[in-house]
């Protein structure tokens, strides 16, 4: 990229020799209208909005040279016609008058013609305030029409193109940005054109229709009002909304949001630009999956249970009750008998305090964050490890980048990664994408791997095999590297290949793509995590073999559950670890442990914060029903909070400020956006009430007395025999852990500035530093804001967020190369089939409910390949069993030609097919039957 100068209106100025006009022009502080442009999507000139004159130095055809005039300046030629700025690349020496009298015909022309049939509704369109036909209008447009009003086209509106998005074909301007932005961005072609003059109109050409998880965007950046969301249609007016910088906590990318507020309701969800995690998009289940902040049948008052019925108390008789029944469980059994669960959802702050709360106060190691599922996530430390680099911005790479995606289906999983790893293939870059089944990803990759399930660790060994095989050095502090070349030396090319289904010269292409990459990202999801390290450690060594680890640009990226997935593990709301990563010298229970434990009576109480483990797991129900007491913090009563001793109103992410981590280790805050209800707390006040309350009833360790006391544990009348729970318990005053004296939090800043100083990495990290990375000072809509371009995103005034340093990145970071033992599943002939679980992006997630997305979920199915179902003379719609040594579920047969012979895919998450109950483990096997009708 070469520097040039141009003349702008008489302005000279130097700008890179890629840049367009109008992009150039902004740089001498001149706007040129537009309408179709948009600078993150192609030019294509279709508006006529931005044209311009534009002169080049004449050329002595001779010397090759601009010929000069009697002043010794460069003679200009302008061309004949005006151009479109938009679609004209800058040159050398090109002069662009952007203000002459018949540029300003051109501008006002197009307008005119622009309004013809353009209704005069803007007091009562969903884009006044805000659009740019508007600012544009008063700006460069005429001061009155020729066109008579009688003559304009009127249309049936609104027009749905889905049940998320509406067209006003009577404003539509015809600019195609959200055709393009669909097929150019989101690589869904649903959207088109029909018709011709001036019934000329966009259509959606899906079934059903508009199909796409990015289709909110299309309304950000529509210039009119043409488009506008179900969601928001109506509901209040631009200058009414009070905007509320947030964050998006359904999946790993941490999402940039606002919430514009009117009295107190959410009105709208819009993106909030930051380059490194979002750009200006967010996708569907970000935009209009927001309405459980304000969920109807909210808890707004503490509830003990009383008479074997939960009743209003309190905030004092709540916390005595709790302090009294977890004193005397842990008086009588220790912290062991004591666990807690926390939603992944919930910020730093809550999880931070929480797991103190359990390791100081209550002297317990029993923590998770999962809820106990077979085929649930393992705790990913590898990914922390060996993660992206500190300065890592996966908008600036393209050429030089290679991205391998192993495992993983990141529109379902993470969705704005989809738009990234594309954005990134766009630029020059290479996208390995490697999965037992196609995934829409494909699309975009330069080259897919379709390996056969359970055949993972043998792919990554071939390709460490033939990475290592070219790699002359390996980063100093390396360990295990004699370990790996013996793996190494044992893993047969051919082998591998008839094993996987892949030919060798694929997995050697995507070698040397790996090899000759600049920078080297590897992503992986779902089909990895349930593994756990066994294949996570194995993509680390192709970055440690390749020496890209601990750099920017470079690393692992795994797509974790949810919005604060990595915070949590972080905080030390882990069985294993502390806050930090810090080993611990006795483990504790991990979910799928303590239910088991409780059924034997070993595990006695149970604080439950953000987690409803009966919805997702049934088993659980009867082991949290064997418990002695159960205390649950949610916003709403669930399933779990129905049979709690104890329920405490909590918050969500709208209610309080907070920080959560993504999966690139970015730490981001939301703000306060609406009032709590009632009686309602944030989350982590309520863990400090509840260890302030726990100070009060503890006594400090060394005193040598004891009490045998009886005390009323439970006493909910949940027990399968009627009898409420009564213990003797005796209470000794040197088993509990010593009370902390710093349980004295005012604000939440206060509790982050703790993180920062207490948890390895968050050095600095406090909302003081965070409000530093601001691009501006104030919150809201900016006064310079180029709202021509960018619709209605929002600039990001807040702050971009500070990055966690990846482990790999501490001075003394060593790298272990050992690969980890292999976790088969062996093959059976009673089990032949092999169970594929797909993650969706619409399942019956809580916080989707009371949204638009609702009708998005689909119903359940099980798929089989084309020749599987044949063979087993299955048809597409029969009703079909499948039989795991865990259990047998009945589900409707769906036949697809692109799933591997031998597989049966489920979708995970479903109400009405819980592939759960069947699930034995990271890979389960089932028998395949048809049943009778």
């Amino acid at each position: 990229m070469a520097e040039i100068i141009i003349t702008v209106d008489g302005v000279q100025i130097t700008v890179p020799d890629t840049m367009n006009v109008v992009d150039a022009a902004r740089l001498a502080a001149t706007q040129i209208p537009v309408f179709c442009y948009h600078p993150r999507l192609p030019a294509v000139g279709m508006c006529r909005m931005c044209m311009v004159a534009i002169g080049m130095p004449r050329i002595d055809r001779d010397t090759r040279q601009p010929m000069l005039n009697e002043h010794g300046k460069p003679i200009i030629q302008m061309f004949p016609k005006l151009q479109p700025a938009c679609t004209t690349r800058v040159a050398d020496g090109m002069v662009v008058i952007t203000n002459s009298e018949e540029v300003k015909f051109a501008q006002n022309g197009v307008l005119e013609f622009l309004l013809t049939s353009h209704p005069l509704d803007c007091p009562v369109c969903d884009k006044g305030g805000e659009c740019p036909l508007q600012n544009l209008t008063m700006e460069w447009g005429p001061g009155n029409s020729r066109f008579d009003y009688s003559d304009k086209v009127h249309f049936e509106k609104p027009y749905k193109l889905g049940d998320l998005i509406n067209l006003d074909r009577e404003r539509c301007i015809l600019c195609s940005r959200c055709v393009r932005f669909q097929d150019d961005l989101a690589d869904d072609s649903v959207l088109g054109f029909d018709q011709r003059g001036r019934k000329w109109h966009i259509i959606s050409k899906s079934d059903p229709p508009f199909d796409s998880k990015f289709s909110g965007n299309t309304t950000d950046i529509c210039p009119v009002g043409a488009l506008t969301t179900s969601d928001f249609r109506f509901r209040a007016r631009a200058w009414e909304l009070t905007s509320v910088p947030s964050l998006c906590n359904h999946c790993a990318v941490g999402c940039n949001t606002t919430l514009d507020m009117r009295h107190n309701q959410l009105q709208r969800v819009m993106p909030r630009d930051n380059a490194a995690v979002n750009d200006i998009w967010i996708c569907d289940k970000g935009r209009f999956g927001h309405r459980f902040i304000e969920r109807e049948h909210r808890l707004t008052t503490p509830l003990v249970r009383r008479d074997g019925q939960l009743q209003p108390a309190t905030w004092d008789e709540a916390l005595d009750v709790i302090a009294t029944n977890l004193r005397a469980i842990q008086a009588a059994a220790g912290g062991a008998a004591l666990a807690g669960l926390a939603g992944e959802h919930l910020a730093n702050e809550d999880l931070f305090l929480f797991q103190r709360l359990f390791r100081e106060v209550l002297g317990s190691n029993n923590l998770d964050t999962r809820t106990g599922v077979p085929g649930e996530y393992a705790l990913d430390d590898v990914g922390y490890q060996y993660g992206v680099g500190v300065g890592t911005n996966l908008m600036d790479l393209g050429k030089g980048t290679a991205v391998l995606v192993f495992g993983a289906d990141p529109e379902e999983e993470a969705p704005l990664y989809m738009l990234r790893l594309r954005q990134i293939v766009t630029q020059g870059g290479s996208l390995i994408v490697a999965n037992p089944r196609p995934t829409k990803l494909d699309r975009s990759a330069t080259q897919t791997l379709h390996y056969r399930p359970d055949s993972e660790r043998e792919v990554l060994l071939a390709l460490l095999k033939l990475v290592s095989a070219e790699t002359k050095q390996i980063p100093q502090r390396t360990t295990g590297g004699a370990e790996l070349k013996g793996t190494l030396e044992q893993t047969k090319l051919d082998a591998v290949a008839k094993l996987s289904g892949l030919e060798q010269a694929a997995l050697a292409q995507a070698a040397q793509t790996i090899l000759a990459a600049e920078h080297l990202l590897i992503v992986y999801g779902a089909d990895v995590l349930v593994h756990g390290a066994s294949l996570s450690a194995l993509l680390a060594n192709l970055l440690i073999l390749r020496g890209k680890v601990g750099l920017a640009n470079s690393g692992l990226i795994p797509l974790l559950a949810r919005g604060n997935s990595r915070g949590a593990l972080d905080m030390g709301v882990r069985p294993d670890k502390a806050a930090g990563y810090a080993p611990l010298k006795q483990a504790g229970l991990t979910a799928r442990e303590m239910w088991p434990a409780a059924l034997a009576g070993k595990l006695r109480g149970m604080y439950l914060m953000g987690s409803d483990p009966v919805a997702s797991y049934a088993p659980a129900r009867a082991a949290l029903d064997a418990l002695a007491f159960l205390v649950v913090q949610d916003t709403t009563l669930t399933a779990t909070a129905q049979l709690a001793d104890v329920v405490l109103p909590g918050t969500n992410v709208a209610e309080y400020d907070a920080t959560y981590t993504n999966a690139e280790r970015r730490v981001q805050r939301a703000r306060l956006a609406r009032k709590v209800y009632d009686a309602s707390k944030p989350n982590w006040e309520i863990v400090q009430a509840v260890a302030q309350a726990l100070q009060g009833e503890l006594v400090l360790a060394g005193a040598a007395s004891s009490t045998t006391v009886t005390r009323t544990v439970g006493g909910n009348g949940k027990s399968g025999d009627g009898v409420q729970g009564k213990l003797t318990l005796t209470t000794s005053t040197a088993s509990p852990v010593a009370a902390q004296e710093s349980w004295d939090y005012i604000t939440v800043g206060e509790v982050a500035a703790d993180i920062a100083d207490l948890v390895p990495g968050y050095a600095g990290i406090t909302h003081t530093a965070l409000a530093q990375t601001a691009q501006t000072k104030e919150w809201g809509r900016q006064a310079n804001e180029d709202y021509f371009y960018d619709g209605t995103s929002y600039t990001n005034a807040e702050g971009v967020g500070l990055q966690v340093p990846a482990g790999a990145e501490l001075p003394k970071a060593t790298f272990d190369l050992t690969p980890p033992p292999a976790t088969k599943v062996p093959a059976s002939s009673t089990y032949p089939f092999a169970l594929l679980v797909q993650t969706l992006a619409y399942r019956n997630d809580p916080f989707l409910h009371d949204s638009l997305l609702q009708s998005h979920i689909p119903a359940g199915y099980i798929a089989l390949n084309t020749a599987d179902a044949a063979q087993l003379g299955i048809a597409a719609g029969a009703q079909v069993q499948l039989t795991s040594a865990a259990g047998s579920l009945r589900g409707t047969a769906r036949v697809v030609p692109d799933l591997p012979a031998g597989c049966v895919l489920v979708p995970g998450g479903l109400v009405d097919l819980p592939v759960a109950t069947i699930q034995t483990g990271a890979l389960t096997r089932v028998a395949v039957s048809s049943v009778a009708e």
